[in-house]
């Protein structure tokens, strides 16, 4: 390889036993292909969107729901709900009571 007389290298140089020389490789930038990739970027950034969106929303509804149970409105519907199983133990009890006394008289037959 030889220099020129500024120092640079002619590597770049081609010699005639080399044949035509080639097209440099992507010298210019394909339209359909830069639109094609815009395309794919745009719909991928959007359905992240979308995904994002929607796990947030899901997380929030259930954080919500979650801050909701424990605040002192949701107090008094949870006195309710302990009035109403305090009303049904009662009862629950008694029934199971006889439950095990059939039994135990249907064992001892």
């Amino acid at each position: 390889m030889s220099a020129d007389e500024h120092g640079n290298d002619n590597w770049h140089q081609h010699t005639a036993d080399e044949g035509q020389p080639q097209v440099a490789h992507a010298a210019q930038a394909s339209a359909k292909a830069m639109g094609v990739t815009i395309i794919v970027m745009t719909l991928g950034v959007l359905f992240v969107i979308i995904v994002l969106v929607v796990y947030f929303r899901n997380y929030m509804s259930n954080y919500k729901s979650m801050i909701n149970e424990t605040t002192t409105a949701a107090q008094v519907t949870w006195e309710e709900k302990q009035d109403t199983f305090a009303m049904i133990e009662e009862p629950i009890d008694r029934a199971m009571d006889t439950v095990i006394a059939e039994y135990a008289q249907n064992t001892d037959d």
